[in-house]
């Protein structure tokens, strides 16, 4: 619908009151002239018939009307008056301007009625005789008390119309005058009252698009101002609260996406309303394009979507645990949900709130921690259980057999030894984890080589037994920031498991490389390599790939979780390269600047690159 502009309803509206009241009172005071004009002009008619009637009662007593004729032409010529006697009949006696012979009977004429009735009526109308507009006046004609006729006086009007037609031109042309300052003067005050209001519109439509810095002028009537003040209060209070909401939503919003729980709002339809980065990265879905489509369609997994439905059918908030293969890489997750209903103010409910956790680390854990339990155990129980059993033979009488004994105590001693070895290793991990912990592990700037030389050395005995060769590939000047002690113990442990599990005449090779703000170690043997389900696990503690193979080589189990938690101390990380049959390569990534005696880049290395 059109809606014309507030100036388009007053003005006109304001005009035409203006221009009906101008013509009202032009035609009011033309049509008084006229009246008035009139009524002169018959008033004197009526005294010019009174002056002449005494002369025409007396030609009428002498029957004299060629006399009376005579008469009428000299005074109708000296007053400019049509001078006419009529006989009580409607005859005309005598007549100053035509041949009375000639002339029709006048008993229908309204002024001669009305005096022959005795009132005088004056009458306007257009005379056929003399070709022109006349008013007549008549009185009646008495004597001694017999009526004699009707003495009728008429003049013509012309002149007294072209006077008036003079008069109404004036008026007309006044009367525009008039009308166009009406029309400039209510145009004027139109605008005056419809400026402020057009200010204020568009100052409201700045209000409605958010921009409250526009300020209403406080001017005009009493009315307007007081309104001009109201929008400005209002629109002070608006940005005010505004500000706030603003502020409090980029709070919110700024909590939604930080928080690394899955927030997931779905309205009563089972609609996602909204989903966090977390949780769209849980789920493995583009929140853009799941917003208001049905939780049935977007997400794959049963289990989420009865919870969903349970959560908005439950009045209290309830939790509950699910698995799904719905993340990127295609593994098996763990999540943890808490769901609870959403109301309004007036307590309708609109919805639910769901908080996903994703806990397969934790579950991990968990796994890890039972295995570790069940590994320290068996690990400690069978040397524990070999010594156990061999004292009791020789209490039982193997003491008495020197052959027997001695065996027997040099298997008591070989499994106290790795027993021993057991319970250092895992002092040294405590230690490591604890120093690590509360930052005690002291790093300098020094070489590399010197330490991988050394590290070679310790191990170069036992790689000679076995006919290995061990080389170094490290230019003297490569530094980094490392606790010579404990850099070594891991360098060692690496190399002790690649003669370990390498053949007879292999070569390993240690080398160093600096590429991309760290120092990359790398130890490399021709072993028997590591299949690929083994190698996120291979850093856990007393976890072993061929447990047969490594309880006949001695180890215990701890040797790459040392190394892992020694690289972790120095702010770096451990990766490996393996496959079956084709041996390994373990590298241990340092980063390169030191500050106060601490690396100031950490490489924060990849989940499954670190073991645990």
């Amino acid at each position: 619908m059109h809606r014309k502009r507030l100036i388009w309803q007053l003005y006109p509206s304001q005009l035409l009151v203006v221009l009906a009241a101008l013509l009202a009172f032009t035609w009011y005071g033309t049509s008084s002239i006229r009246s008035f004009q009139l009524s002169e002009t018959a008033a004197g008619l009526e005294a010019r018939a009174h002056l002449v009637a005494g002369s025409v009662l007396v030609y009428l007593g002498h029957d004299d009307l060629a006399g009376l004729e005579a008469y009428f032409r000299e005074a109708g010529k000296k007053s400019t008056t049509r001078l006419t006697v009529i006989a009580p009949d409607g005859r005309v006696l005598a007549d100053s301007d035509e041949d009375p012979a000639r002339m029709e009977n006048h008993n229908d004429r309204p002024e001669i009625l009305a005096a022959l009735s005795g009132k005088v009526v004056p009458s306007l109308r257009f005379s056929q005789t003399l070709q022109q507009n006349l008013m007549y006046v008549a009185i009646p004609l008495e004597e001694r008390g017999k009526r004699r006729g009707v003495l009728r006086a008429a003049i013509p009007v012309t002149a007294m119309d072209k006077a008036l037609a003079a008069i109404y031109q004036k008026n007309i042309w006044g009367g525009i005058a008039v009308a166009l300052l009406a029309a400039l003067v209510a145009w004027f005050i139109a605008r005056r009252i419809s400026n402020p209001l057009e200010q204020m519109k568009l100052g409201a439509e700045r209000f409605s698009r958010g921009d409250f810095t526009v300020r209403m002028r406080e001017e005009g009537a009493e009315e307007l101002s007081t309104l001009a003040r109201a929008l400005n209060e209002m629109a002070t209070q608006l940005d005010g609260r505004i500000q706030t909401i603003v502020s409090q939503h980029s709070q919110l919003q700024a909590v939604f996406a930080s928080m690394v729980e899955g927030v997931i709002t779905v309205d009563t339809e089972e609609r996602i309303v909204e989903v966090n980065q977390s949780g769209a990265q849980l789920l493995n879905v583009d929140p853009e394009k799941i917003r208001g489509k049905s939780i049935l369609l977007v997400i794959r997994n049963t289990h989420l979507q009865s919870f969903v439905k349970n959560a908005l059918a439950c009045a209290s908030p309830m939790e509950g645990e699910f698995s799904s293969r719905m993340g990127a890489d295609g593994q098996e997750k763990y999540f943890y949900a808490h769901g609870a209903r959403l109301q309004d103010s007036q307590g309708r409910i609109t919805g639910a709130l769901i908080v996903i956790n994703d806990v397969t680390k934790l579950r991990k854990l968990e796994s890890i921690r039972r295995d570790f339990v069940a590994n320290v155990s068996h690990e400690l129980k069978t040397p524990i259980t070999s010594i156990e059993g061999f004292a009791e033979t020789l209490l039982d009488g193997a003491l008495d057999e020197p052959e027997s004994a001695r065996r027997f105590v040099e298997i008591i001693g070989k499994q106290a030894s790795r027993l021993h070895a057991i319970v250092e290793d895992l002092l040294a991990l405590s230690r490591v984890e604890q120093e690590a912990k509360r930052e005690e592990i002291v790093l300098q700037e020094l070489p590399i080589a010197e330490v991988l030389q050394a590290a070679i050395h310790v191990c170069s005995l036992k790689a000679e037994k076995e006919n290995m060769a061990i080389s170094l590939v490290c230019a003297p000047t490569i530094t980094a920031g490392i606790n010579p002690a404990l850099f070594e113990q891991a360098v060692v442990n690496l190399l002790d498991n690649a003669v370990k599990y390498s053949g007879k005449g292999s070569e390993i090779k240690v080398e160093v490389e600096k590429k991309a703000g760290e120092v990359l170690i790398r130890v490399c043997d021709n072993g028997v390599g590591i299949a690929s389900q083994d190698i996120s696990r291979i850093f856990e503690r007393f976890y072993r790939v061929d447990k047969a193979r490594s309880a006949k080589l001695g180890g215990t189990g701890l040797g790459l979780s040392i190394v892992k938690h020694i690289v972790q101390a120095h702010h770096g990380y451990v990766s490996v390269e393996s496959s079956p049959g084709k041996g390994s390569i373990f590298t241990l990534h340092l980063p390169v600047a030191v500050e106060d005696g601490l690396p100031g880049n950490e490489n924060v290395p990849d989940e499954g690159m670190v073991g645990d």
